[in-house]
Parts: C-alpha cells; structure tokens; sequence
C-alpha cells in the first residue's frame, strides 16, 4: 500500500433471514449498522463490506489493509469451545461463525491488524483457543447489568483499564472509562498469547489483545457510537494507524 492512500478496513457483517422481526425480506440479506461504517470514515480508513466468501478469503485478506468483526445478535455456538449449550439464551449462527473464524485466522497469519467488537472480541479469544462465559448471570451475581436497557448507545458502567497495554495507551493512560453495555456472554479463559487489557468492576473481561500481534484487539462495548472518552474513537484511529505502520 502506498503511504498516501488511506488504508482499506474490511468490516464482515450479519445475516439475517427472519422476515416476521425484521420485515425487510424473505430472502436472506446482509446487515450492519452504519456507525461501524462511520467511525472507520471519521478515523481516517475506506470501510468495505465483507459478504460470506469462503472460497475467497485469502484473496480478501490481500484486497484489506484492517480488519473489523463487529458484533451481532447470534451468539458462538459453545462447539467451537468443546461445550454444551447450557442456557436457553444461546442463539446460533454457525454460517457467521465459520467465515469469521476462517477469515480472522488468516488475518492473524498475515498480521492484518484486527480490532474485535464484542462479538468479535470473542471470536478472536475461540480461535485462540479461549472460551466464554455463556450467560453472565448464570455465572456471577453482579450490580452490573451487562445487557442494559434501551438506549443501549449510552455508557452504563466503567471499566478498568490494566497498564502497560495497548488500550491504556489509546486511553490515554485513564484507569477508568464508562462505557455502554449490550452483552450477556463474556471471555472465560484467554485463548493463546492472549491477555486482560480492562474489566468491569465485577471481573467480567472488558478488553483483551494479542501479545504475539502487532495490534491484535478485542472490546466487550461498541465504541463504533463513539462515546465522549476518548477510548471510542482512538481504538478506530488506533486500528488505522496500525495498518499505515504496517505498509
């Protein structure tokens, strides 16, 4: 790539096909909400869409300087982490989930800088070897409702950012943020080369990245609404500016 085109973010997205909750089609469509398309914009990076191409990943991965894997409102089927399904709150989209396993595992082979959202972040921890919390409130009685009501953009609780990492850094060297809360799956144990940047009060895992990437990240909150801490946004430039470093 060169030094004055700005960098390529490739952004995978949701499938949807239920017609009676979305009454958009009754054939099955792409979705993804335009902040994630907007907060690349803003910080400086040519968002493109990611359909379902399995037979094309590698020649993805090669078209993409970045790669974002937003969040979504399926859940991981606890298979891909040798689990049961254990609580009727599991929704599966295994369509989803295997192009976003093949797709991150070649990014990560090629160092393509990644930034996981929510559901992403725990993509990125399965592949890893990691595996997840599959209800919080089966597993931790918590003040924290990490599934928060609507208006789910606003900032709900705080999380607490570890030292000496890349979100401290993009945080601006702040301990503590508030950030919003649409979630009621978690990271249990880390995948491989993986380690805690923040958690909430409660322990739940807020951030994680790659120890073995150069920029390797993954949130629990959607700092695509580009909340007023900072955080939100330099995570996006944080992405952007990685890629640039790379080329």
């Amino acid at each position: 790539m060169k030094m004055n085109k700005k960098p390529v973010i490739g952004i995978s997205l949701d499938l949807a096909s239920d017609s009676d909750r979305y009454k958009y089609s009754s054939f099955p469509w792409y979705a993804l909400r335009k902040n994630y398309i907007d907060s690349v914009i803003q910080a400086g990076g040519v968002p493109i869409m990611l359909p379902y191409q399995h037979d094309n990943i590698k020649d993805i991965v090669t078209l993409i300087d970045g790669l974002i894997i937003p969040g979504g409102y399926e859940d991981i089927d606890p298979k891909f982490y040798n689990q049961k399904i254990t609580t009727n709150r599991i929704t599966t989209n295994d369509v989803r989930a295997n192009f976003e396993f093949a797709l991150l595992k070649e990014a990560l082979e090629k160092d393509i800088p990644f930034l996981g959202i929510c559901n992403g972040m725990q993509v990125l921890n399965v592949l890893l070897g990691g595996d997840l919390i599959q209800h919080i409130p089966d597993y931790i009685l918590s003040k924290i409702n990490h599934e928060q009501p609507h208006p789910k953009h606003v900032p709900s609780h705080p999380i607490i950012i570890k030292p000496d990492t890349i979100i401290s850094k993009l945080a601006g060297g702040h301990k503590e943020i508030m950030v919003n809360s649409t979630h009621h799956q978690a990271v249990h144990n880390l995948g491989n080369n993986l380690i805690i940047s923040a958690t909430a009060p409660d322990g739940v895992i807020e951030a994680i990245e790659s120890i073995s990437s150069k920029f390797a990240i993954g949130v629990e909150w959607h700092p695509e609404y580009l909340n007023d801490n900072n955080l939100d946004f330099n995570l996006f430039k944080g992405l952007i500016q990685a890629c640039v470093n790379k080329n």
